[in-house]
Formats: structure tokens, sequence, C-alpha cells
């Protein structure tokens, strides 16, 4: 088995569990065996799994060891019928919430339940207080149904102690804290009752280590797909146990150099100054891999697998919006996402009719371009969107895609964009657009960080609609070396060549 090892996933995701989808979908393409791997708990795990079509090819190390890797669900419990009519409680609904206020026969505050359906069968927690209303309990409930984790709490909703159970609400690991200041420091871990005895361990990433060393069998190779919080795991395995690290982002800080400048710390830095036990290092780019060798000559083989492929997707030019923009990207500050509002606030004047479509997530960055968009009278002009999981409706209508990160790993974003024939004007940056991008040719390569050559590119561009169109029958001839059929080649050699050692 191959297993993309990552620690969750949740209703949005990152470039991160986008490039493990598409590598599950190829290695099922090669009918190569392939799972994703999580090791963080998530009562909301098989929802998400379920939302991205990979609820039969993942699970998490919680589900192992609770015995609930099978996606069956248990009956729904009626919870107001039974607090009302068997329990003889108090019912408040709270409005514009799926939350209920339990109240005894005294109008004592019993119990606050959180639900996530407005017929409230689904619980996802519910709180318990004692007689003086402080919460001294959390019931959490998979999605599924079951009550899969105790948190029983002390002083300032700080946690005591976790219990964690299987269906049939066996204790199957139990957490214990200490308090320091106002928070819980996991201090034991104990698993119970596996295989006939107990276990014990000091941190979550010795526990960890346990599970991979315990699920591995002949032939399994374990792919690192979140080296800032596995790495030391990874090395801590058994010697024999074949292990992969998959880097989805720059190596080296931003704008130092890429042998001698400072590592990003707590991303790669533990992977490469700890190489030994690694297989393979695979990288997205050619050049990553080139600047890696070149100051790490002792590594293990360094491999270039882009982390996604693309087809050319059908599309009308025609009806194509010739001034409409999109920009598929984190609300985050990296992504440097002000930089395109402050260039499409420029062109206005010029260009009445041009939109840009920003399509991602991040609350904190959200409130800032809210904020800048309302105060320079921009909301007929960018449109915050949110994150989609079908962009394929944006990508037929768009004319231009942006992409002004500080640094990428390859940048998912600007490939599917020319899949759909959308010419892409981005940052110059390591690493990813410059071996997708033909300056002049399907989009247009400026420097990073240059806010005046991006307004100046996108001038040119929806100024001139043949430039457009010759851009746009230019993207598709381009992708040939990220074709699924080729990608997929590239996994089959590298299983192979593991197979091999």
């Amino acid at each position: 088995m191959n297993y993309f090892v990552d620690i969750s996933v949740g209703p949005t995701i990152s470039g991160i569990e986008e490039a493990e989808f598409n590598r599950l979908q190829l290695f099922r393409r090669a009918n190569l065996p392939a799972t994703i791997l999580y090791l963080s708990y998530q009562s909301r795990l098989h929802e998400y799994t379920k939302k991205f079509g990979i609820q039969d090819h993942s699970f998490s190390m919680y589900d192992y060891f609770q015995k609930a890797q099978q996606d069956t669900e248990t009956a729904h419990k009626d919870w107001r019928r039974y607090w009302e009519i068997t329990c003889h409680y108090h019912l408040q609904v709270i409005p514009g919430t799926f939350d209920i206020r339990i109240t005894n026969e005294d109008n004592v505050l019993i119990m606050y339940a959180h639900f996530l359906d407005k017929d409230y069968t689904r619980v996802d927690y519910i709180n318990y207080f004692n007689p003086n209303r402080a919460k001294i309990r959390r019931d959490v409930y998979d999605i599924r149904g079951f009550l899969s984790r105790t948190s029983l709490l002390a002083e300032q909703d700080t946690i005591n102690s976790e219990l964690y159970f299987d269906h049939q609400q066996r204790v199957r690991i139990i957490k214990q804290y200490k308090r320091v200041d106002t928070k819980s420091i996991l201090r034991k871990i104990t698993l119970k009752d596996y295989h006939q005895r107990d276990y014990f361990f000091d941190t979550e990433g010795e526990f960890r280590t346990f599970f991979l060393n315990e699920l591995y069998q002949d032939g399994d190779v374990y792919y690192c797909d979140r080296n800032s919080a596995m790495a030391e795991t990874f090395h801590n395995l058994r010697p024999e146990i074949v292990t992969c690290a998959v880097f989805h982002s720059t190596h080296v800080r931003v704008g130092q150099d890429v042998l001698t400048g400072a590592l990003k710390a707590n991303i790669y830095d533990y992977t490469l100054a700890h190489p030994e036990k690694l297989s393979r290092i695979v990288v997205s780019t050619d050049q990553q891999r080139r600047d890696l060798l070149a100051r790490y000559p002792a590594l293990p083989p360094v491999v270039t697998i882009p982390v996604g492929f693309a087809s050319p997707q059908p599309v009308d030019f025609t009806t194509r919006k010739p001034r409409r923009i999109i920009s598929v990207a984190r609300y985050s500050p990296e992504k440097q996402l002000l930089h395109q509002v402050k260039a499409v606030e420029r062109l206005v004047a010029e260009f009445p009719d041009v939109e840009l479509h920003l399509l991602g997530s991040g609350a904190k960055i959200e409130k800032i371009l809210r904020d800048y968009i309302n105060v320079h009278h921009l909301t007929t002009h960018v449109f915050l969107r949110g994150f989609q999981t079908d962009l394929t409706a944006d990508y037929q209508q768009g004319s231009l895609a942006l992409m002004t990160s500080k640094e990428e790993g390859f940048s998912l974003a600007t490939l599917e964009a020319l899949s759909f024939s959308v010419p892409v004007i981005a940052y110059n940056i390591n690493y990813g657009p410059r071996e997708m991008i033909r300056d002049g040719e399907n989009g247009f390569l400026v420097p990073a960080d240059d806010q005046e050559a991006l307004y100046q590119k996108m001038r040119e561009y929806l100024g001139n609609h043949d430039l457009q169109l010759e851009m746009m029958a230019n993207c598709q001839r381009l992708l040939e070396p990220y074709a699924p059929a080729v990608v997929q080649r590239k996994w089959q050699d590298f299983v192979q060549h593991i197979a091999q050692d």
C-alpha cells in the first residue's frame, strides 16, 4: 500500500490536500494501491472526505484505534424528544443557530448542545455544566452518529483528560493533561486494550510513530506530505520502513539565496538535517531539485514529479468576458492579493467593466480585503467569492488569471487556469510559474513584488483583444508535460524504482 500521510482535512483545502487528491487519482488509474492517512483526531473527518470524494480511500489513526474505519453511520437519535419526554428537561432553541440550551425542572442550566442540522438529529457536541454553571465536560460525536470523545474539564475550560471511544462505547484511548498557566499540556497517552495490553506514550509524536510502525507491512511506502508536523515522526520509524518526503513549498526563506540563505523554520529544516532514512524526496519542479542538490549533495535521490496534472478543457473564447479576471488562492498574507486589488483599482478608469473574482478563504485577510474594497469603492469590480469546490464556470468565463504569491511550491492554480486556456500573469518566483508560463505566449512573467510591472502587463493584456485570443490559443498546446498520462508514468516509474531498491 502507498500511504499519503497528512495531519487532517477540513471543509476547505490547501494546495497540499489538492496535490494528495491528484496523486490518489493517478495511482488509482494506474492500479497502484493508495490511501490517504490522517494522524489527527477529527470528528467530522468522514463528512469532509465525502465532500472531496476520497471517503473510500482514506482513514485516520484515530479511526484505526477506535475501530471505526468503516464509513457506516449509526442511527441518529431524536435528542429533543429524549430530553423532553424521557428526561423532562426544558429546551430553549437559540435563534439563528442549531444550538439548544437545556435546563432541568428547577430551570438550572445543565447542558448546551450544538447540532449540525436544522432537524436537531446530528449532534456535534454537548457541553455539561455543574450547579455553579461551570462547564465540566464536553461530549463530541462523530459525524457518523456515535459518541467519539469525552473531554473532562477543569477551571477556565482547561482539559483534565480525554476519553476516546469505539462504536460500543468502550474506551480505547485516554489522554491526560496538566495545567500550565491557562493552557492544557499533554502529559500521557494510554492506548487501551490493544492486542490485549495497554501502551503508554508521552507525546503525540510517539503515539504516531507507534501507529505507523504497527500499520506497516512489507511492500508499503509512506509519503510524508506534511513535513513540518511529521518529519521527526517519520525519522523515528523502524529502519526497514520505506519513507519518502514530498516537498510542497520552497525550502529557503523568501528573498534569500537558495545556496546560503536560512531555511524556513519548522518546514523542511528537520527533513534536510536528517535525510538518511528517506528513500526519496519528491519535488514539483526541476529548479527546486537542482537547488536542493547543489546545497545538499548527499541527499537521497530527489525526483521531480508535478503535484498536479491537466487535460485541455473545452472552452468557447467567444463567450468569455474579456475583462473578467480570476484569482484562485487562499486569502493569506503570502498570496499578496491586495497587489491584485490595487492593480484593478488603477485599471477601472480605463476599463470600466473590469472585474476581479477572488476565489479562496481566510477570515483575517478577507477582512483586510473587504475593508479596502469598501473604502475604495470597488464593490462593483472586486468580488470575494470564497472557497469553491468547482471552478469550471469561473475558468470558462474568465479571460485572465493572476498569481502574486511571495513563493509557491508549484502553483496548481496556474496549471488549472492554463488547462482552461486562461492565460496567467504571475510573479516570477520560486517555484512553478516559470516552468508553466512562457513569457509572452501563454501569459506574462513579471518580477516578484513589482506592482507597477503587474499593472502594466494587465493593462497591455486587457487592452488588446487580439493578444488575448492569441495567448488563449497557446495555452493548451503547452500543457503536454503535465498531461495525466505523463505524470502518471512518472509515478509508476517512481514506485517501480522503490520496489527495486
